[in-house]
């Protein structure tokens, strides 16, 4: 990867991050001010792909900064992360992408 690119990726990191930061948001007050089933939380093991701890942590922190979500435990040798997340009901599959392939891909060019 070109360092020339690499503002591009973090600026990519940081408003897609945003963004998530502000929907999940208002998915916790929809869930707080109206309580129905929307809440089922579980806990969930997330494979991690991720080269250096910088970009375990980055991980794993991003992940505990959205509202909803937690990051519990790294495993011993750093390749899976415990997650608690609110919304991730009986199918987390949605969850578990969204972090394999959106948040952990985008921590992993913007943090090389």
């Amino acid at each position: 990867m070109s360092l020339l690119l690499l503002p591009y990726y973090i600026l990519k990191l940081f408003v897609v991050f945003l963004y998530d930061l502000v929907m999940s948001s208002i998915q916790v007050a929809i869930a707080v001010i109206w309580p129905d089933d929307r809440i089922q939380p579980r806990l969930m093991t997330i494979p991690l792909t991720t080269r250096t701890a910088l970009q375990t942590t980055l991980v794993a922190n991003l992940i505990s900064l959205t509202p909803g979500t937690l990051t519990l435990d790294v495993g011993e040798d750093g390749t899976t992360l415990l997650v608690h997340d609110m919304f991730a009901g009986d199918e987390p599959e949605d969850a578990l992408r969204s972090v394999q392939e959106g948040l952990q891909k985008r921590v992993k060019d913007a943090a090389p």
